[in-house]
């Protein structure tokens, strides 16, 4: 029989075999050339980014929607100034970070999600995908963790000697940072999102240990997963950095799916992952949104999705996926054949 996609991918989530492998190249902002729009409008109106959504879900039919608008979401709502360009992901203006010394985590306040123009801007957006969508869709949500937005306000390599200088500060930023993502969650909760994915990109050895992660950002990480199950969401997590910690994340936040790029740090290669982590977590990953979302041919996609439904996808408790977000300007070509692969060789 065949399953729609909201069926496809709970059966996996829930630990049982589906018709076929479900997948999602996590398509978000390259919607927006589906419908015709630029970055920037896309970015800044959640109608439009919502219709561009449905298009890009009707033309592909991949069997999840993510949320991700961009990474500085939260940030801006907390007072970054930021850069929306036309024809790209809008980021922080690199040149005036809103924190700027260990003295300047004392400026992040608690904030009104209600008032909070980049998070209503996604909550309308997932408001209406929702509305379109979640009968028998799954619709996730998306939450950069308290590090991750502290990232986007201070810049990686400063925040990053701050955990170990001044850690006492920029835990006093995190906790705040986390009381407003608690009300960002009960707001999620009433657009109709399935789950909200988590980026927790610092547990990953590319950029802290394993240690040190534990410390700055766990709890809180423990406390935002805590929220989204108490509103009746599934957790997720999304982590694309090297080496990533599946042991130090699934203790905190128990996620039914985590969605990665690269081996985690004990694990040499994706075939040990599958063994070590398959029955704890569902895998979600891992083609390369550079190697063949990006640069590659339709025909190089269908043939790396193949091998990683060999190598990931038996007994099911896998959803192929890019790593990461799907290039914005990459072929929607290869999102499509991602799509053919799965009909093709993903069927159980």
């Amino acid at each position: 029989m065949t399953m729609t996609s909201l069926e496809r991918i709970g059966t996996v989530l829930q630990g049982g075999i589906p018709d076929r492998v479900p997948a999602a190249p996590l398509l978000c902002g390259a919607s927006r050339r589906v419908y015709g729009i630029t970055y920037d409008e896309w970015t800044m109106d959640g109608e439009l980014a919502a219709k561009s959504m449905i298009q890009a879900h009707d033309l592909i039919g991949f069997d999840g929607i993510l949320g991700l608008v961009d990474l500085s979401v939260e940030a801006a709502d907390f007072g970054q100034e930021m850069v929306y360009p036309i024809e790209d992901t809008a980021h922080p203006n690199y040149d005036n970070h809103f924190i700027n010394s260990p003295d300047d985590y004392s400026k992040v306040e608690r904030i009104d999600v209600a008032k909070a123009p980049r998070m209503q801007h996604a909550l309308k957006y997932m408001d209406i995908v929702c509305n379109e969508k979640a009968k028998d869709t799954a619709v996730m949500g998306f939450i950069y963790g308290p590090l991750g937005i502290l990232n986007m306000m201070r810049g990686a390599e400063n925040l990053f000697k701050d955990c170990y200088k001044h850690p006492e500060a920029v835990i006093a930023a995190e906790e705040i940072i986390t009381e407003v993502l608690v009300d960002y969650i009960k707001a999620y909760a009433k657009t109709g999102v399935h789950a909200i994915v988590l980026d927790t990109l610092f547990a990953s050895q590319s950029i802290m240990s394993k240690k040190m992660w534990q410390k700055m950002e766990a709890k809180f990480a423990k406390i935002i997963a805590d929220e989204i199950r108490a509103n009746d969401m599934m957790v997720m997590v999304h982590n694309c950095g090297n080496g990533i910690y599946f042991d130090a994340q699934i203790e905190a936040m128990e996620p039914v799916a985590i969605s990665f790029a690269y081996e985690s740090d004990d694990c040499e290669t994706m075939a040990d992952l599958k063994e070590k982590w398959g029955k704890k977590t569902t895998l979600c990953g891992y083609v390369s949104p550079a190697t063949h979302a990006f640069l590659g041919t339709p025909e190089n996609m269908k043939i790396e999705c193949k091998k990683q439904i060999e190598e990931l996808g038996k007994d099911g408790g896998f959803i192929l996926a890019t790593g990461c977000e799907f290039p914005p300007n990459g072929s929607l070509l290869n999102a499509i054949a991602m799509m053919e692969a799965v009909e093709q060789y993903g069927r159980y």
